[in-house]
């Protein structure tokens, strides 16, 4: 089975991640799932907060992932509800508990996103090649980064398939980021499920241009931590102004499939406020 496919069964070593992208026009954002390759980045953001995040779209993607396929680069238009992120104060889902983390899964020292130094990671960032940003939850309430790229490894994924994750405290320092390899290398996620027949762009093109986050944590059963939500508005914040990616393009898993991630107990008020201010 191919990667994006795999990916419906999920319920960088680098100084510096981002470099800035130039001017581009806002797209509407999917809830990616990214993989990490041999090196993890730990990350503290110190970055000031920025704007409130992406109404919700209306249409649902099927419960299955999206074909490997490449697709090209198009611009996002979601159908939306009238919910926009900051009206109302508070995914692929992972099965099982805490595994342990493995060899080669060492974490690297904690760096800003601030400055956007590229200088660990090893393709240039192209114009336009992010195009939103996706929020997912690992469905596990504890883990490490390391853990859940070796359940994506069990899967089939040849490396983790989210791009960044952040830790809760258990297993992973709390609101800890990690960058995994495929940020580092600008690989696309393996993430976002089917989408429903005629949604468009499909999975695939999500898969392809949507940057994915994971909190480490079951919205279904708990909160997230204030470390953790802190730490996603910053990257969000530091993701949009590098890339140009609008309010419009950031989307939790569950706007775009018919999946549970990131939980109902994830504050879509509390992450807006935290960009807002």
């Amino acid at each position: 089975m191919d990667e994006y496919r795999l990916a419906r069964r999920m319920a960088p070593s680098i100084v510096e991640i981002l470099q800035p992208c130039p001017p581009r026009g806002r797209f509407p954002i999917a809830f990616t799932a990214h993989e990490f390759h041999d090196g993890i980045a730990r990350h503290e953001w110190n970055r000031p907060r920025g704007t409130p995040l992406a109404r919700k779209p209306q249409s649902k993607s099927s419960a299955r992932s999206a074909s490997k396929k490449e697709t090209r680069t198009r611009k996002v238009h979601p159908k939306r509800t009238g919910i926009v992120w900051g009206v109302f104060v508070g995914a692929m889902t992972f099965a099982g508990g805490a595994l342990m983390l493995g060899d080669g899964w060492q974490g690297l020292p904690a760096v800003s996103i601030a400055s956007r130094n590229m200088t660990s990671v090893q393709a240039p960032i192209e114009s336009g090649r992010w195009q939103a940003i996706v929020i997912h939850h690992s469905g596990t309430a504890a883990g490490t980064a390391g853990d859940i790229a070796r359940q994506h490894a069990a899967w089939g994924l040849p490396s983790l398939g989210y791009h960044f994750v952040i830790g809760n405290g258990n297993g992973e320092p709390d609101g800890v980021l990690f960058t995994g390899p495929r940020w580092t290398t600008q690989e696309a996620g393996a993430h976002v499920a089917d989408r429903a027949a005629g949604a468009t762009p499909d999975a695939a093109w999500f898969n392809q241009h949507a940057i994915g986050i994971c909190l480490v944590g079951n919205g279904e059963r708990r909160e997230f931590t204030d470390a953790q939500l802190k730490t996603l508005a910053r990257v969000v914040e530091d993701l949009q102004a590098a890339c140009g990616i609008p309010d419009s393009a950031v989307f939790l898993h569950s706007d775009l499939a018919p999946v549970a991630s990131p939980g109902r107990w994830f504050p879509r008020a509390q992450l807006a406020l935290e960009l807002a201010n």
